[in-house]
């Protein structure tokens, strides 16, 4: 057996998880300031997800309700003959008690659902309490994390929120960014709202540092909402512009590096009927700032060094469309196969291919792969003649890239356990850090042409 075949077959014998089950949709609450998921589930369940969510990408967890103090009834045999609903009201009791906390999200899991019981009913009963509780039914057959996101953020749109109110002039709501399956999400909604409070908005924004209650209660005043993903999300600002006849601006990913930060600024500017004048001298100046640091570096990355122009992505929706659109628009790297591996919706599929597809490139032929077997792609790319010289994927995919002898560069959940901070790639500033980290990898590494 050849040296590639023996890869194959280590590669394809895998689990590579790269989406938690759909009681991962408990981070989206986590990460809302003093927002409590109350678990009716497995003592195993929670654990599931937050390993690939929260500590093998980027070393994150929750705050200020870690994962190991999460209430949970711990489903037992006995729950599953007699039933688990008056337990599930305890804990929820208990927990309005020893925890402080602005609301309480009851979840269930796989055997909750299975036998029964009811959640709904166990959530109303508490109503009129100091603190409110809503439910949101997120058993794992259902889906992976992405539909519990969902399943999470419209029981705060159905259960908490208000009817119609006021608006408030130049308030902008963001959405498209999931927390914690995007390992960078805490940096790229401080940059987001950064960017729009320079072009003159009040951005609202629930997820992250002193985000909590009172800017979830502010989600109905917005004057507009802003999408910055393929498909996710897109739900709920259509279920917002139903209920609150909120418009919404669709840009279809979260960009990086001049060329799709200027799109996505003039698509505010158009949208929003900003100065042009204004507008065209603020994107003057990030331009010149992302092309003053990059030109710095060019000369020494590209003296004696032969460098790659190939790769294959492996990875979500959401980081391959901004990862695609960069490496080819910006770094003029060519892509030879991109894997979403998120189990897009079939409905969604065309968005997303029509977003990879848009891009300054001449001859478009690689090829797009959607699927949800995490073990797949290394089968796949260990067969290829020319798979790229560059993988970039998640953490799974390191021993790929060696295999295949091509750098890797981590770019999607789980992105290994290494610490996240508040990296982000979004915008100006964050092309040039992408173009530090990716190029540092190339040069430590003393990458060569395959």
């Amino acid at each position: 057996m050849s040296n590639k075949e023996e890869n194959r077959k280590q590669n394809c014998g895998s689990e590579q998880q790269r989406v938690g089950c759909a009681l991962g949709g408990i981070y989206t609450a986590l990460a809302i300031n003093n927002v409590l998921p109350v678990l009716h589930s497995g003592p195993g369940c929670q654990l599931q997800s937050g390993t690939v969510l929260a500590k093998l990408n980027g070393g994150q967890n929750a705050y200020p309700y870690q994962e190991t103090i999460i209430p949970c009834t711990d489903f037992s045999e006995a729950d599953v003959i007699f039933g688990g609903s008056e337990r599930f009201r305890k804990v929820i009791a208990s927990s309005m008690k020893y925890y402080k906390t602005d609301l309480i999200v009851a979840v269930d899991g796989c055997t909750a659902e299975i036998v029964g019981d009811d959640i709904k009913e166990v959530a109303e009963s508490f109503e009129g309490s100091d603190v409110p509780v809503i439910y949101a039914t997120l058993p794992g057959f259902k889906g992976n994390n992405l539909y519990g996101h969902s399943q999470v953020l419209k029981a705060i749109i159905d259960q908490f929120l208000d009817g119609p109110v006021e608006k408030v002039e130049k308030q902008v709501n963001v959405w498209g960014i999931v927390p914690f399956y995007d390992a960078t999400w805490q940096g790229t909604l401080v940059g987001i709202e950064k960017l729009l409070k320079d072009l003159g908005f009040k951005p609202n924004i629930i997820y992250g540092r002193n985000k909590g209650i009172e800017e979830v209660k502010k989600i109905p005043q917005a004057e507009w909402n802003l999408l910055l993903s393929p498909w996710l999300d897109l739900d709920i600002v259509k279920k917002l512009e139903k209920k609150y006849q909120t418009p919404f601006l669709h840009f279809d990913h979260v960009p990086s590096g001049p060329t799709e930060t200027t799109k996505l600024i003039r698509a505010i500017a158009e949208f929003a009927d900003l100065d042009k004048e204004f507008v065209e001298d603020y994107i003057r100046d990030g331009e010149e700032e992302y092309y003053y640091y990059i030109s710095r570096q060019l000369a020494s990355i590209n003296e004696g060094i032969n460098l790659p122009k190939t790769f294959s992505l492996i990875g979500s929706a959401a980081a391959a469309v901004s990862t695609v659109r960069f490496m080819v628009n910006d770094l003029g790297f060519v892509p030879k196969k991109v894997y979403i591996v998120e189990n897009v919706p079939e409905k969604h599929e065309e968005a997303v291919r029509n977003a990879l597809y848009d891009l300054e490139l001449e001859d478009k032929d690689f090829e797009l792969v959607f699927t949800d077997d995490g073990g797949l792609p290394a089968a796949e790319l260990l067969q290829e003649e020319t798979p790229g010289e560059v993988i970039l994927g998640s953490t799974w995919d390191e021993v790929l890239a060696r295999d295949l002898n091509a750098t890797f560069f981590p770019i999607s959940v789980p992105i290994g356990p290494g610490l996240i901070g508040r990296k982000s790639y979004f915008g100006y500033t964050g092309g040039v850090d992408f173009f530090v980290d990716f190029y540092t990898r190339l040069l430590e590494g003393g990458r060569t042409s395959i």
